[in-house]
C-alpha cells in the first residue's frame, strides 16, 4: 500500500493547496454556521421545528449506512451525502457490478464510497482485476489488499462474503482516501460459511473479508480496535481426514507451539499458540471437514465460545444433501443413501433418489473445497469440456457425462468452495435444479 501511494505524497504544490483547502474549508464552516444559526432564530420566532435543520457532527460522530457497511470517516465540510446508484463498467462498457452509493461534494471535492452486492463469486483482489473495471490498476501486494486506480483517486476490495466496496475521491483529496477505507465497517455479516454456521463473534469486531494464509482452506476475517482479530479456516479433504493432518495442514511456514489436547462441541481438539496470529483452535467436524479458530488480542475464553459457537451442517437426512436443501416434489422417487468421498482438496458428499424401476433416476452431489472450482476440479467432474448453459436461471455447466451414464448432468458453482453437481433425465433437469435451494 505504501509503495502504491508514494507518488501522490510528494507533489511540490501539495502544501500550498493543503492550506488553501483548509482556509476555504473554514470559511464554507463560518458561512454554514452563520446561515444555520440564522435559520434557527427565524423558526424559533415562527414556532415551527423543522426535521431538516440538524448541526453537523464531527467527521467520526455520525455512522451513516450503506448496504450493511457503516462508514466512520468523511472529511468536514463536504455536506451531507446524496443517494446514487452504483454500477462499475469494463473497458468495453460492459456493466459488471451493480449497488448503491453515497457521494458527499461540495465544488470540486468529493468522496464517494459504493456498496456492490454480487451475484457471482467474488473472493480477493485477483477476481476484481479480472473485471477490468479498475481504471490503470495498481496490482496489490496482497490478494486482500485492496486494488488502486493508476492515479491513486480510488481503492476497490472484496469485503465480506459477495460484498465488494469502492472509495472514489477527488484528487485533491487523496491523502483522506485510506482514512476512509479504514473507517468502513461491515456491520452485518452473514452467518453462514463454507458449509458452517459462526453464531459468535464478540462485541465490536467486524468482518473484513477473506483471509489468504492458506490456500488450502475456505477463509474469513474480522477484525476489531486494539489490533483484535479472529480468522475461521475450514479444511475439506483428506487435509482433514484425521486431527493429526489437519494439525499438519496449516498455513505454510505456521509452526505451532505449547500445544495441548482440549475439547469442541465434545469432539477432541488441539490448542496451541501460533505466534502473531495468537492463540489457536483446530477440530474435526467430521472426516473430511476441519475447522480452525486463531484469534490475536482475544481472551482464550473468546476463542473457545467462537468454536464452541460453529455449527456443523445437517447430516443429510430426508431430501438434503450436506445442508443443501433438495424439493423433489411431483416423481415417484425414494432417496437412497448417502455416499461421501475426499480428495486432497475438496469432500463430496452424494445422494441418489431411485425411481420405481429401481435404477439411479436422480443424483445431486454437494462438493465443498478450496479447490472448488479449479481446472483440477472441473476434470474430475467431467470427462469432456464444460459447455456454459443456463437451466432454470442459474448458469452453471453440462457436462459430458459419457455414453454409459443416462440422463444430462449440470453443475453450479453458487459460492467460491461450493458446487453442485445434478445428474437428471433430460425433461426433469429443469426441476431438479428448480428445486435446489442454494443458488
Amino acid at each position: 500500500m505504501t509503495d502504491a501511494t508514494r507518488s501522490v505524497r510528494g507533489a511540490p504544490e501539495l502544501a500550498v493547496r493543503v492550506t488553501a483547502r483548509v482556509a476555504l474549508r473554514r470559511r464554507r464552516r463560518r458561512l454554514a454556521a452563520s446561515v444555520a444559526a440564522a435559520a434557527a432564530a427565524v423558526l424559533v420566532a415562527i414556532g415551527v421545528v423543522s426535521p431538516y435543520i440538524v448541526t453537523r457532527p464531527a467527521p467520526v460522530a455520525t455512522s451513516p449506512e450503506l448496504e450493511g457497511v457503516r462508514i466512520g470517516y468523511i472529511p468536514e465540510g463536504l455536506g451531507a451525502p446524496q443517494r446514487l446508484r452504483g454500477q462499475e463498467k469494463d473497458v468495453g462498457g460492459e456493466i459488471r457490478l451493480r449497488g448503491e452509493a453515497l457521494r458527499w461534494q461540495v465544488g470540486g471535492d468529493f468522496v464517494q464510497v459504493s456498496a456492490y452486492r454480487t451475484d457471482g463469486v467474488m473472493r480477493d483482489a485477483m477476481d476484481i482485476l479480472a473485471l477490468n473495471v479498475v481504471d490503470s490498476p495498481v496490482e496489490p501486494r496482497s490478494a486482500n489488499d485492496p486494488v488502486l486506480s493508476g492515479d491513486g483517486t480510488s481503492a476497490m476490495w472484496v469485503a465480506d462474503h459477495r460484498l465488494v466496496l469502492k472509495v472514489t475521491v477527488s484528487a485533491a483529496l487523496k491523502g483522506e482516501r485510506d482514512r476512509i477505507v479504514g473507517g468502513l465497517r461491515v456491520a452485518g455479516w452473514n452467518p453462514a460459511f463454507a458449509g458452517l454456521r459462526v453464531t459468535y463473534m464478540p462485541a465490536g469486531m467486524w468482518a473484513a473479508g477473506t483471509a489468504d494464509t492458506n490456500p488450502d482452506a475456505l477463509a474469513r476475517l474480522w477484525q476489531g480496535e486494539s489490533g483484535r482479530r479472529v480468522s475461521i479456516e475450514v479444511v475439506y479433504g483428506r487435509a482433514a481426514a484425521t486431527l493429526a493432518k489437519l494439525r499438519a495442514a496449516g498455513a505454510p511456514q505456521e509452526v505451532l507451539t505449547d500445544v495441548r489436547p482440549a475439547s469442541v462441541h465434545g469432539q477432541p481438539a488441539y490448542a496451541g499458540a501460533a505466534g502473531q496470529a495468537g492463540r489457536v483452535l483446530l477440530w474435526l467436524v467430521k472426516p473430511g471437514i476441519g475447522v480452525r479458530v486463531r484469534g490475536a488480542h482475544l481472551p482464550e475464553g473468546d476463542l473457545v465460545r467462537i468454536a464452541e459457537g460453529i455449527q456443523s451442517p445437517s447430516g443429510g437426512q430426508g431430501e438434503s444433501v450436506d445442508g443443501i436443501a433438495i424439493s423433489l416434489a411431483g416423481p415417484d422417487l425414494r432417496p437412497g443413501p448417502v455416499e461421501t468421498a475426499m480428495t486432497p482438496r475438496w469432500r463430496s458428499t452424494t445422494r441418489r433418489w431411485i425411481g420405481p424401476d429401481g435404477e439411479d433416476t436422480v443424483t445431486v452431489s454437494i462438493q465443498r473445497g478450496a479447490a472448488v472450482p479449479s481446472t483440477t476440479w472441473w476434470s474430475s467432474v467431467s470427462r469432456g469440456e464444460p459447455k456454459p448453459a443456463t437451466i432454470a436461471g442459474v448458469q452453471g455447466m453440462l457436462l459430458d457425462t459419457g455414453a454409459s451414464t443416462p440422463g444430462r448432468k449440470f453443475a453450479w458453482t453458487p459460492e467460491f468452495g461450493l458446487a453442485i453437481v445434478v445428474t437428471a433425465p433430460a425433461h426433469d433437469l429443469r426441476r431438479i435444479v428448480k428445486g435446489i435451494a442454494a443458488r
